[in-house]
Protein backbone atom coordinates (compact mmCIF):
# COMPACT_ATOMS: atom_id res chain seq x y z
CA UNK A 1 0.00 0.00 0.00
CA UNK A 2 1.25 3.45 -0.88
CA UNK A 3 0.16 4.77 2.52
CA UNK A 4 2.65 2.45 4.20
CA UNK A 5 5.61 4.07 2.49
CA UNK A 6 7.97 6.28 4.53
CA UNK A 7 6.54 9.78 4.89
CA UNK A 8 9.42 11.41 3.00
CA UNK A 9 8.88 9.14 -0.02
CA UNK A 10 5.10 9.55 0.14
CA UNK A 11 5.48 13.31 0.33
CA UNK A 12 7.66 13.32 -2.81
CA UNK A 13 5.10 11.25 -4.70
CA UNK A 14 2.19 13.45 -3.66
CA UNK A 15 4.12 16.58 -4.58
CA UNK A 16 4.70 15.20 -8.08
CA UNK A 17 0.99 14.41 -8.35
CA UNK A 18 0.04 17.92 -7.24
CA UNK A 19 2.48 19.43 -9.74
CA UNK A 20 0.95 17.32 -12.49
CA UNK A 21 -2.57 18.29 -11.47
CA UNK A 22 -1.63 21.98 -11.58
CA UNK A 23 -0.90 21.71 -15.31
CA UNK A 24 -4.57 20.83 -15.92
CA UNK A 25 -5.90 23.83 -13.98
CA UNK A 26 -6.76 27.17 -15.54
CA UNK A 27 -3.85 29.52 -14.70
CA UNK A 28 -5.64 32.74 -15.61
CA UNK A 29 -8.93 34.45 -14.75
CA UNK A 30 -11.12 36.08 -17.35
CA UNK A 31 -13.86 38.69 -17.65
CA UNK A 32 -15.71 40.45 -20.44
CA UNK A 33 -14.59 43.57 -22.24
CA UNK A 34 -16.39 46.01 -24.54
CA UNK A 35 -13.89 48.89 -24.65
CA UNK A 36 -11.72 47.63 -27.52
CA UNK A 37 -14.45 46.07 -29.70
CA UNK A 38 -16.93 48.94 -30.18
CA UNK A 39 -19.54 47.50 -27.87
CA UNK A 40 -19.13 43.86 -28.84
CA UNK A 41 -18.73 41.62 -25.83
CA UNK A 42 -15.64 39.42 -25.74
CA UNK A 43 -13.65 37.55 -23.15
CA UNK A 44 -10.69 39.44 -21.72
CA UNK A 45 -7.76 38.27 -19.64
CA UNK A 46 -7.93 39.64 -16.09
CA UNK A 47 -4.87 38.18 -14.41
CA UNK A 48 -2.94 35.15 -13.30
CA UNK A 49 -4.22 32.82 -10.61
CA UNK A 50 -2.07 33.14 -7.48
CA UNK A 51 0.34 30.29 -6.77
CA UNK A 52 -1.22 29.51 -3.39
CA UNK A 53 -4.64 29.17 -5.07
CA UNK A 54 -3.14 26.83 -7.68
CA UNK A 55 -1.64 24.64 -4.95
CA UNK A 56 -5.01 24.44 -3.19
CA UNK A 57 -6.84 23.48 -6.39
CA UNK A 58 -4.18 20.96 -7.44
CA UNK A 59 -4.56 19.05 -4.16
CA UNK A 60 -8.38 18.91 -4.22
CA UNK A 61 -8.47 15.21 -5.05
CA UNK A 62 -5.63 14.36 -2.65
CA UNK A 63 -7.46 15.92 0.31
CA UNK A 64 -10.38 13.50 -0.16
CA UNK A 65 -8.39 10.24 0.15
CA UNK A 66 -7.73 9.93 3.88
CA UNK A 67 -6.72 11.95 6.92
CA UNK A 68 -2.97 11.61 6.34
CA UNK A 69 -3.21 12.78 2.74
CA UNK A 70 -5.60 15.56 3.73
CA UNK A 71 -3.13 16.89 6.30
CA UNK A 72 -0.28 16.71 3.79
CA UNK A 73 -2.35 18.57 1.16
CA UNK A 74 -3.17 21.35 3.63
CA UNK A 75 0.47 21.75 4.59
CA UNK A 76 1.44 21.84 0.91
CA UNK A 77 -1.24 24.38 -0.03
CA UNK A 78 -0.69 26.72 2.93
CA UNK A 79 3.11 26.58 2.95
CA UNK A 80 3.43 29.90 1.06
CA UNK A 81 0.69 32.53 1.22
CA UNK A 82 0.35 35.74 -0.77
CA UNK A 83 -2.32 38.05 0.67
CA UNK A 84 -2.94 41.17 -1.35
CA UNK A 85 -5.38 44.05 -1.30
CA UNK A 86 -8.04 43.82 -3.99
CA UNK A 87 -7.90 46.66 -6.50
CA UNK A 88 -10.30 47.75 -9.23
CA UNK A 89 -14.02 47.44 -9.87
CA UNK A 90 -16.24 44.83 -11.50
CA UNK A 91 -19.53 44.73 -13.39
CA UNK A 92 -21.27 41.36 -13.44
CA UNK A 93 -23.21 39.82 -16.32
CA UNK A 94 -26.33 37.69 -16.04
CA UNK A 95 -24.84 34.64 -17.76
CA UNK A 96 -21.73 32.50 -17.79
CA UNK A 97 -21.84 32.14 -21.60
CA UNK A 98 -20.97 35.10 -23.77
CA UNK A 99 -23.28 34.11 -26.62
CA UNK A 100 -26.36 34.16 -24.35
CA UNK A 101 -25.85 37.75 -23.16
CA UNK A 102 -28.67 39.95 -24.38
CA UNK A 103 -27.49 43.46 -25.14
CA UNK A 104 -24.78 45.15 -23.08
CA UNK A 105 -23.57 43.85 -19.72
CA UNK A 106 -25.02 45.51 -16.65
CA UNK A 107 -23.43 48.85 -15.74
CA UNK A 108 -24.03 48.31 -12.06
CA UNK A 109 -20.75 48.32 -10.12
CA UNK A 110 -20.67 45.81 -7.31
CA UNK A 111 -18.71 46.93 -4.28
CA UNK A 112 -16.08 44.55 -3.00
CA UNK A 113 -14.27 44.95 0.28
CA UNK A 114 -10.59 45.55 -0.69
CA UNK A 115 -9.47 43.96 2.56
CA UNK A 116 -11.74 40.92 2.24
CA UNK A 117 -8.86 38.48 1.75
CA UNK A 118 -7.14 39.71 4.91
CA UNK A 119 -10.32 39.55 7.02
CA UNK A 120 -11.15 36.05 5.77
CA UNK A 121 -7.62 34.86 6.52
CA UNK A 122 -7.96 36.08 10.11
CA UNK A 123 -11.31 34.27 10.46
CA UNK A 124 -9.95 31.06 8.88
CA UNK A 125 -6.81 30.87 11.02
CA UNK A 126 -8.73 31.72 14.18
CA UNK A 127 -11.17 28.84 13.68
CA UNK A 128 -8.65 26.40 12.16
CA UNK A 129 -5.29 26.90 13.89
CA UNK A 130 -3.89 23.71 12.32
CA UNK A 131 -3.99 25.41 8.92
CA UNK A 132 -2.12 28.43 10.30
CA UNK A 133 0.56 26.08 11.66
CA UNK A 134 1.28 24.94 8.10
CA UNK A 135 2.32 28.44 6.94
CA UNK A 136 6.08 28.90 6.46
CA UNK A 137 6.24 32.01 4.27
CA UNK A 138 3.69 34.80 3.99
CA UNK A 139 3.60 38.00 1.94
CA UNK A 140 1.29 40.98 2.58
CA UNK A 141 0.76 43.47 -0.23
CA UNK A 142 -1.25 46.70 -0.27
CA UNK A 143 -2.21 47.07 3.41
CA UNK A 144 -1.03 50.45 4.70
CA UNK A 145 -3.62 51.43 7.32
CA UNK A 146 -3.80 51.16 11.09
CA UNK A 147 -6.76 48.77 10.98
CA UNK A 148 -5.15 46.48 8.42
CA UNK A 149 -1.89 46.46 10.38
CA UNK A 150 -3.82 45.11 13.37
CA UNK A 151 -5.33 42.40 11.14
CA UNK A 152 -1.88 41.50 9.81
CA UNK A 153 -0.53 40.91 13.30
CA UNK A 154 -3.63 38.83 14.12
CA UNK A 155 -2.72 36.56 11.22
CA UNK A 156 0.93 36.40 12.30
CA UNK A 157 0.00 35.44 15.87
CA UNK A 158 -1.77 32.35 14.52
CA UNK A 159 1.23 31.17 12.46
CA UNK A 160 3.43 29.34 14.98
CA UNK A 161 5.70 27.79 12.33
CA UNK A 162 6.42 30.92 10.31
CA UNK A 163 9.92 31.16 8.84
CA UNK A 164 9.74 34.15 6.48
CA UNK A 165 7.46 37.18 6.29
CA UNK A 166 7.21 40.21 3.99
CA UNK A 167 5.42 43.18 5.55
CA UNK A 168 4.58 46.75 4.58
CA UNK A 169 7.12 49.13 6.12
CA UNK A 170 4.32 50.93 7.97
CA UNK A 171 3.91 47.97 10.33
CA UNK A 172 7.10 49.22 11.99
CA UNK A 173 5.13 52.36 12.93
CA UNK A 174 1.62 51.05 13.58
CA UNK A 175 2.61 47.76 15.25
CA UNK A 176 2.97 47.75 19.04
CA UNK A 177 5.99 46.46 20.94
CA UNK A 178 3.86 43.45 21.97
CA UNK A 179 3.09 42.70 18.30
CA UNK A 180 6.73 42.80 17.31
CA UNK A 181 8.09 40.94 20.32
CA UNK A 182 5.58 38.14 19.71
CA UNK A 183 6.57 37.95 16.02
CA UNK A 184 10.31 37.81 16.71
CA UNK A 185 10.39 35.68 19.87
CA UNK A 186 11.62 32.11 20.18
CA UNK A 187 8.56 29.88 20.14
CA UNK A 188 7.75 26.97 22.42
CA UNK A 189 8.43 24.51 19.58
CA UNK A 190 11.99 25.84 19.30
CA UNK A 191 11.47 27.74 16.03
CA UNK A 192 11.71 31.45 15.33
CA UNK A 193 11.26 33.83 12.42
CA UNK A 194 14.45 33.86 10.35
CA UNK A 195 13.67 36.25 7.46
CA UNK A 196 12.00 39.67 7.59
CA UNK A 197 11.27 41.90 4.59
CA UNK A 198 9.90 45.43 4.90
CA UNK A 199 8.59 46.81 1.62
CA UNK A 200 7.99 50.57 1.23
CA UNK A 201 5.87 52.39 -1.38
CA UNK A 202 4.88 55.96 -2.17
CA UNK A 203 1.36 56.87 -0.99
CA UNK A 204 -1.10 59.40 -2.36
CA UNK A 205 -0.98 62.95 -1.04
CA UNK A 206 -4.45 62.54 0.46
CA UNK A 207 -3.19 59.59 2.48
CA UNK A 208 -0.12 61.45 3.67
CA UNK A 209 -2.12 64.47 4.85
CA UNK A 210 -4.54 62.29 6.82
CA UNK A 211 -3.74 63.06 10.48
CA UNK A 212 -5.15 59.69 11.52
CA UNK A 213 -2.19 58.04 9.76
CA UNK A 214 0.42 60.10 11.63
CA UNK A 215 0.88 57.46 14.32
CA UNK A 216 4.14 55.95 15.51
CA UNK A 217 4.04 53.50 18.40
CA UNK A 218 7.87 53.26 18.50
CA UNK A 219 8.09 49.48 19.04
CA UNK A 220 11.87 49.52 18.56
CA UNK A 221 12.30 51.44 21.81
CA UNK A 222 11.14 48.42 23.79
CA UNK A 223 13.78 46.00 25.09
CA UNK A 224 11.26 43.19 24.55
CA UNK A 225 11.67 43.51 20.76
CA UNK A 226 14.64 41.26 20.02
CA UNK A 227 15.97 40.74 16.49
CA UNK A 228 18.57 38.23 17.66
CA UNK A 229 16.88 35.22 16.04
CA UNK A 230 16.61 36.81 12.60
CA UNK A 231 19.11 35.67 9.98
CA UNK A 232 17.99 37.88 7.11
CA UNK A 233 16.62 41.42 6.78
CA UNK A 234 15.62 43.05 3.52
CA UNK A 235 14.54 46.69 3.29
CA UNK A 236 13.39 47.79 -0.15
CA UNK A 237 11.57 50.71 -1.70
CA UNK A 238 11.04 54.30 -0.69
CA UNK A 239 8.10 55.97 1.03
CA UNK A 240 6.83 59.49 1.65
CA UNK A 241 5.12 58.57 4.93
CA UNK A 242 7.29 57.87 7.99
CA UNK A 243 9.96 55.92 6.06
CA UNK A 244 12.46 53.60 7.71
CA UNK A 245 15.60 55.58 8.55
CA UNK A 246 19.02 55.29 10.17
CA UNK A 247 17.64 55.58 13.71
CA UNK A 248 15.52 52.47 13.09
CA UNK A 249 18.54 50.51 11.88
CA UNK A 250 20.60 51.64 14.86
CA UNK A 251 17.82 50.42 17.17
CA UNK A 252 17.66 47.08 15.34
CA UNK A 253 21.44 46.71 15.55
CA UNK A 254 21.31 46.53 19.36
CA UNK A 255 20.08 42.92 19.15
CA UNK A 256 20.59 41.86 15.51
CA UNK A 257 23.02 39.10 14.49
CA UNK A 258 22.37 38.78 10.77
CA UNK A 259 23.70 36.57 8.03
CA UNK A 260 22.11 38.54 5.19
CA UNK A 261 21.41 42.26 4.91
CA UNK A 262 19.73 43.76 1.85
CA UNK A 263 18.98 47.50 1.56
CA UNK A 264 17.78 48.36 -1.93
CA UNK A 265 15.93 51.19 -3.65
CA UNK A 266 15.86 53.40 -0.55
CA UNK A 267 16.25 57.16 -0.19
CA UNK A 268 15.95 57.46 3.60
CA UNK A 269 18.77 55.14 4.75
CA UNK A 270 22.40 56.25 4.62
CA UNK A 271 25.64 54.44 5.34
CA UNK A 272 25.20 55.33 9.03
CA UNK A 273 22.43 52.76 9.36
CA UNK A 274 24.29 50.31 7.14
CA UNK A 275 27.44 50.51 9.26
CA UNK A 276 25.46 50.10 12.49
CA UNK A 277 23.88 46.84 11.31
CA UNK A 278 27.03 45.46 9.70
CA UNK A 279 29.09 46.17 12.83
CA UNK A 280 26.53 44.37 15.01
CA UNK A 281 26.61 41.35 12.67
CA UNK A 282 30.26 41.40 11.64
CA UNK A 283 30.90 37.92 13.08
CA UNK A 284 28.00 36.32 11.18
CA UNK A 285 27.33 38.46 8.09
CA UNK A 286 27.66 36.57 4.80
CA UNK A 287 25.62 38.63 2.32
CA UNK A 288 25.65 42.43 2.10
CA UNK A 289 23.69 44.43 -0.47
CA UNK A 290 23.28 48.20 -0.37
CA UNK A 291 21.84 50.04 -3.37
CA UNK A 292 20.41 53.47 -2.42
CA UNK A 293 18.19 55.11 -5.00
CA UNK A 294 17.67 58.62 -6.32
CA UNK A 295 15.31 59.90 -9.02
CA UNK A 296 17.74 58.96 -11.77
CA UNK A 297 19.03 55.65 -10.43
CA UNK A 298 21.76 54.66 -8.01
CA UNK A 299 23.01 57.45 -5.79
CA UNK A 300 26.36 57.44 -4.05
CA UNK A 301 26.24 57.99 -0.28
CA UNK A 302 27.66 61.08 1.30
CA UNK A 303 31.19 60.52 2.61
CA UNK A 304 30.30 62.00 6.01
CA UNK A 305 27.00 60.12 6.43
CA UNK A 306 28.41 57.53 8.83
CA UNK A 307 28.57 60.18 11.53
CA UNK A 308 31.80 58.96 13.14
CA UNK A 309 34.08 59.46 10.13
CA UNK A 310 34.91 55.74 9.91
CA UNK A 311 36.68 54.34 6.84
CA UNK A 312 34.09 52.19 5.10
CA UNK A 313 36.66 50.12 3.21
CA UNK A 314 37.97 48.89 6.56
CA UNK A 315 34.45 48.40 7.93
CA UNK A 316 33.65 45.91 5.16
CA UNK A 317 36.83 43.94 5.85
CA UNK A 318 35.77 43.58 9.49
CA UNK A 319 33.21 40.95 8.36
CA UNK A 320 35.41 37.84 7.96
CA UNK A 321 32.64 35.55 6.67
CA UNK A 322 31.28 37.97 4.08
CA UNK A 323 30.84 36.15 0.77
CA UNK A 324 28.37 38.03 -1.46
CA UNK A 325 28.83 41.79 -1.78
CA UNK A 326 27.02 44.50 -3.77
CA UNK A 327 27.42 47.93 -2.23
CA UNK A 328 27.49 51.66 -2.91
CA UNK A 329 30.26 53.61 -1.20
CA UNK A 330 31.19 57.30 -1.24
CA UNK A 331 34.83 56.43 -2.04
CA UNK A 332 37.04 53.36 -2.37
CA UNK A 333 40.77 52.66 -2.13
CA UNK A 334 43.28 49.81 -2.47
CA UNK A 335 42.59 48.80 1.16
CA UNK A 336 39.26 47.34 0.06
CA UNK A 337 41.08 44.62 -1.91
CA UNK A 338 44.18 44.28 0.27
CA UNK A 339 43.03 41.37 2.44
CA UNK A 340 43.69 38.04 0.64
CA UNK A 341 41.89 35.99 3.30
CA UNK A 342 38.41 37.35 2.49
CA UNK A 343 35.74 34.85 1.50
CA UNK A 344 34.33 36.92 -1.36
CA UNK A 345 33.03 34.77 -4.23
CA UNK A 346 30.90 35.09 -7.35
CA UNK A 347 30.07 38.57 -8.66
CA UNK A 348 31.12 41.40 -6.35
CA UNK A 349 29.68 44.75 -7.44
CA UNK A 350 30.93 48.02 -5.95
CA UNK A 351 29.64 51.49 -6.84
CA UNK A 352 31.61 54.55 -5.79
CA UNK A 353 32.02 58.25 -6.57
CA UNK A 354 35.75 58.63 -6.05
CA UNK A 355 38.99 57.53 -4.42
CA UNK A 356 39.55 57.69 -0.67
CA UNK A 357 41.68 60.68 0.33
CA UNK A 358 41.36 62.43 -3.05
CA UNK A 359 39.53 65.75 -3.11
CA UNK A 360 39.03 65.53 -6.87
CA UNK A 361 37.31 62.82 -8.86
CA UNK A 362 39.48 60.04 -10.39
CA UNK A 363 39.55 61.74 -13.77
CA UNK A 364 40.57 65.24 -12.66
CA UNK A 365 44.22 64.81 -11.64
CA UNK A 366 47.15 62.54 -12.41
CA UNK A 367 47.43 61.42 -8.78
CA UNK A 368 43.75 60.53 -8.66
CA UNK A 369 44.03 58.62 -11.95
CA UNK A 370 47.05 56.67 -10.73
CA UNK A 371 45.32 55.96 -7.43
CA UNK A 372 42.29 54.55 -9.21
CA UNK A 373 44.30 52.33 -11.54
CA UNK A 374 46.18 51.05 -8.49
CA UNK A 375 42.77 49.97 -7.16
CA UNK A 376 42.11 48.03 -10.38
CA UNK A 377 45.51 46.36 -10.09
CA UNK A 378 44.88 45.43 -6.45
CA UNK A 379 41.48 44.00 -7.41
CA UNK A 380 43.18 41.78 -9.98
CA UNK A 381 45.62 40.59 -7.34
CA UNK A 382 42.73 39.61 -5.08
CA UNK A 383 40.97 37.75 -7.92
CA UNK A 384 44.16 35.79 -8.60
CA UNK A 385 44.60 35.03 -4.90
CA UNK A 386 41.05 33.67 -4.74
CA UNK A 387 41.66 31.51 -7.81
CA UNK A 388 44.57 29.85 -6.00
CA UNK A 389 42.09 28.93 -3.27
CA UNK A 390 39.68 27.51 -5.90
CA UNK A 391 37.27 30.42 -5.34
CA UNK A 392 35.72 31.96 -8.45
CA UNK A 393 35.58 35.74 -7.96
CA UNK A 394 34.57 38.44 -10.42
CA UNK A 395 34.78 42.12 -9.43
CA UNK A 396 32.87 44.93 -11.14
CA UNK A 397 33.43 48.59 -10.24
CA UNK A 398 30.87 51.26 -11.13
CA UNK A 399 32.33 54.76 -11.25
CA UNK A 400 30.09 57.48 -12.64
CA UNK A 401 28.76 55.99 -15.93
CA UNK A 402 31.72 53.63 -16.36
CA UNK A 403 31.84 49.92 -15.57
CA UNK A 404 35.27 48.39 -14.91
CA UNK A 405 36.06 44.67 -15.13
CA UNK A 406 39.53 44.31 -13.61
CA UNK A 407 39.81 40.59 -14.42
CA UNK A 408 39.45 41.29 -18.16
CA UNK A 409 41.04 44.76 -18.06
CA UNK A 410 37.94 46.13 -19.79
CA UNK A 411 35.99 49.38 -19.38
CA UNK A 412 32.35 49.63 -20.49
CA UNK A 413 30.85 53.04 -21.25
CA UNK A 414 29.14 55.32 -23.74
CA UNK A 415 32.16 56.55 -25.69
CA UNK A 416 30.31 58.58 -28.32
CA UNK A 417 31.49 61.94 -26.92
CA UNK A 418 35.10 60.78 -27.04
CA UNK A 419 34.67 59.82 -30.69
CA UNK A 420 33.39 63.32 -31.47
CA UNK A 421 36.16 65.14 -29.56
CA UNK A 422 38.86 63.01 -31.18
CA UNK A 423 37.39 63.40 -34.70
CA UNK A 424 36.92 59.64 -34.85
CA UNK A 425 40.53 58.74 -33.99
CA UNK A 426 39.63 57.38 -30.54
CA UNK A 427 38.86 54.72 -29.47
CA UNK A 428 40.82 52.55 -31.89
CA UNK A 429 39.80 49.11 -30.58
CA UNK A 430 36.23 49.43 -29.28
CA UNK A 431 33.83 46.51 -29.19
CA UNK A 432 30.06 46.33 -28.52
CA UNK A 433 29.13 45.81 -24.88
CA UNK A 434 26.14 43.98 -23.43
CA UNK A 435 26.29 46.11 -20.30
CA UNK A 436 24.26 49.26 -19.80
CA UNK A 437 24.32 52.08 -17.25
CA UNK A 438 23.22 49.66 -14.52
CA UNK A 439 25.18 46.52 -15.30
CA UNK A 440 23.85 43.43 -17.06
CA UNK A 441 20.30 44.82 -17.30
CA UNK A 442 21.10 46.80 -20.43
CA UNK A 443 19.62 50.21 -21.10
CA UNK A 444 17.67 52.03 -18.40
CA UNK A 445 15.06 53.26 -20.85
CA UNK A 446 16.06 56.93 -21.02
CA UNK A 447 18.43 58.66 -23.45
CA UNK A 448 21.47 56.44 -22.98
CA UNK A 449 23.32 55.18 -26.04
CA UNK A 450 24.57 51.65 -26.46
CA UNK A 451 27.69 50.92 -24.42
CA UNK A 452 31.08 49.98 -25.86
CA UNK A 453 34.05 48.35 -24.16
CA UNK A 454 37.73 49.21 -24.50
CA UNK A 455 40.95 48.06 -22.87
CA UNK A 456 42.10 49.87 -19.73
CA UNK A 457 45.20 51.22 -21.51
CA UNK A 458 43.12 52.77 -24.25
CA UNK A 459 40.72 54.17 -21.67
CA UNK A 460 43.67 55.78 -19.83
CA UNK A 461 44.85 57.27 -23.10
CA UNK A 462 41.43 58.85 -23.61
CA UNK A 463 41.58 60.29 -20.09
CA UNK A 464 45.02 61.79 -20.59
CA UNK A 465 44.06 63.37 -23.92
CA UNK A 466 40.85 64.78 -22.51
CA UNK A 467 38.52 62.79 -24.77
CA UNK A 468 36.63 61.50 -21.74
CA UNK A 469 36.39 62.42 -18.07
CA UNK A 470 34.80 60.92 -15.00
Amino acid sequence: MISQLPFELLSSILEEVAYSNASDIQHYTYGVDTTSTKGKVQRALRGRVANDSLRWLSTDAIRQVNTQWHDWACQYAFRDLYIRRWRGSERWTQSRNLHTIQGYPSKDVYYRDPYCSLRKTVALFTTHPSLASSVRRIFFDGFYGIETTALIFQVLRCCDGLDSVALPWITLRYGSDDDWSHLLQLRQNGTALSSLELLAVELKQSQIKDHARQVDKHPLRSHAVDFGHLRRIKLSGSSNLMPINDDDLVAISRTARLRELHITGTTSITTKGLVALSRASEATLRVLEHSPLSDDGFEHPNASSTGDGSHLCHEILQCPHLRDLAISLPTICVDLFSEPSVEWAGDVQIRAAGVCGQLSSPGRSCDAQQGFFNILSQARSLIQAQQKRDIDLNVELYIDHFIFEPSKKLVHADLSLGEILSDGSWPVMAAPSSKGPYGQTGQYGKDERAYQCVHEEEFLEGLQKGYISF
